[in-house]
C-alpha cells in the first residue's frame, strides 16, 4: 500500500469519474500518495477485498445487485477499521447508517468541497485513533509515537528511526516504512534515496538538506528539492487553515 488506498464504488460511471478526478485533485494537496480503485458492484469489490485492504470505501447505496448497504454490512464483518461514506441521492438510509458505523453522507451531485471535507475529516479522526505505530525491531515489537519521529536512515533492508529521545533499528526497508508511515497519516517525505523526513518537525528547507527541529539536517538529492519544499509549504498552509 503505497499511501492512503480509497474504494470508490458505484455503478453510475459519470458520478464515479466525477469522485475520482476530486479525490485526484485533493490528492494534490496532500504530502503523501493516494491510490484510487474502482467498482461498479458490490460483490465485485467484496470479491477484490478478499485480497487487498481500503482505508476508504466510498459507497453508493443504490445500486444493482448487491446494494450500498447490504455491501457496508458484509465488510463490517470482515473489516472493523475501514472508513465506509456513502454516496447517495437520497437521504431516507441516514440511521442505517449508524449500524455499519459510516463516517459521513455525501448527497448527489456531490460536491468538490463536501469530499474534501469528508476525506480531512476521516484523516483527522484515524490520527486521535491511531497515534501510535507498531513496528518490529531486533529486540522484539514495541510502539512508536508518531508524533515523536523525527527521521528515518535506511541502511539495507532495516532503517534506523530517530525520535526526540532515542535512536533505534526497524526491521523494515525504507520503502515499507514509508508506506506504512503514510497510511497512518503521519507527513513523512523521501527526501533522499537513504533518508525519510516528518514535515511536521521540519523548521526550514534548503537546497542541499531539510533543517529539523534542534538543528538536525538531513540531505535532500538535487531532484527531491522542489517538491519536498512544494510538500512542506503546503503541509504548514494546510495547519494555518485549520487553525483559522
Amino acid at each position: 500500500m503505497d499511501a492512503l488506498r480509497i474504494a470508490l464504488c458505484d455503478d453510475e460511471i459519470t458520478e464515479k469519474e466525477l469522485l475520482e478526478r476530486y479525490i485526484r485533485e485533493w490528492d494534490e494537496r496532500q504530502p503523501f500518495s493516494v491510490c484510487v480503485c474502482s467498482f461498479s458492484d458490490g460483490q465485485t469489490l467484496l470479491h477484490s477485498m478478499e485480497k487487498e485492504t481500503f482505508d476508504i470505501i466510498f459507497l453508493d447505496i443504490q445500486m444493482q445487485g448487491l446494494d450500498g448497504m447490504e455491501t457496508a454490512r458484509r465488510i463490517r464483518e470482515a473489516d472493523g477499521s475501514a472508513g465506509i461514506c456513502f454516496v447517495t441521492g437520497y437521504e431516507d438510509y441516514l440511521a442505517e447508517g449508524y449500524e455499519v458505523e459510516a463516517f459521513r453522507y455525501l448527497i448527489k451531485p456531490v460536491r468538490r468541497e463536501k469530499l474534501w471535507e469528508a476525506l480531512d475529516s476521516f484523516l483527522r479522526r484515524r490520527r486521535r485513533i491511531q497515534t501510535f505505530w507498531p513496528v518490529e525491531t531486533p529486540k522484539g515489537q514495541r510502539r512508536v509515537a508518531l508524533s515523536g519521529i523525527l527521521y528515518l536512515e535506511a541502511f539495507g533492508h532495516t532503517c534506523t528511526l530517530h525520535s526526540d529521545t532515542e535512536s533505534f533499528t526497524v526491521k523494515l526497508g525504507i520503502t515499507a516504512a514509508q508506506e506504512q508511515l503514510a497510511a497512518l497519516g503521519l507527513a513523512m517525505f523521501r527526501c533522499h534515496r537513504s533518508y525519510l523526513v516528518n514535515i511536521a518537525r521540519a523548521t526550514g528547507i534548503e537546497r542541499e538538506c531539510a533543517v529539523l527541529e534542534g538543528g538536525i539536517r538531513i540531505p535532500i538529492s538535487r531532484k527531491s528539492y522542489e517538491p519536498m519544499n512544494r510538500a512542506f509549504i503546503q503541509y504548514f498552509t494546510n495547519c494555518q487553515n485549520r487553525e483559522v
